[in-house]
């Protein structure tokens, strides 16, 4: 597999045996696959600056549970960065951060790093 999910120092992380220029347009590709939405890109930083709305993993409700239930407000995007990092020619890693730019460990950002190394496989 050319792709693993690997935790840096708690911190949820993707290791990716491609060069930078491949992980960049794999990565790209990706998100424009699982509803990821791109609002900015810094290719020279490696950065791409994604919102991401957590889908509900729950079963659908049936029938009448919808008909009577009240529908459950819609989360709303987080924002977060993917950085892209050359370790040499032929390995990338990325790391999932949160807005403000630091290491992400939150539950979401290792179902964002699983996400992508199923896709990046």
């Amino acid at each position: 597999s050319v792709s693993e999910f690997v935790n840096v120092d708690g911190k949820p992380t993707v290791s990716f045996k491609q060069s930078f220029d491949v992980a960049w347009r794999r990565v790209g590709q990706a998100l424009d696959r699982n509803g990821f939405t791109v609002e900015d890109r810094d290719r020279s930083q490696g950065l791409y600056f994604v919102r991401y709305v957590e889908t509900a993993t729950e079963e659908e409700p049936g029938f009448f549970s919808k008909l009577f239930s009240k529908t459950k407000p819609q989360p709303a995007p987080q924002q977060y960065r993917l950085k892209i990092t050359s370790v040499d020619a032929q390995n990338s890693i990325i790391a999932i951060l949160n807005s403000s730019g630091e290491a992400d460990d939150s539950p979401t950002a290792t179902r964002i790093a699983k996400l992508l190394v199923n896709d990046l496989k």
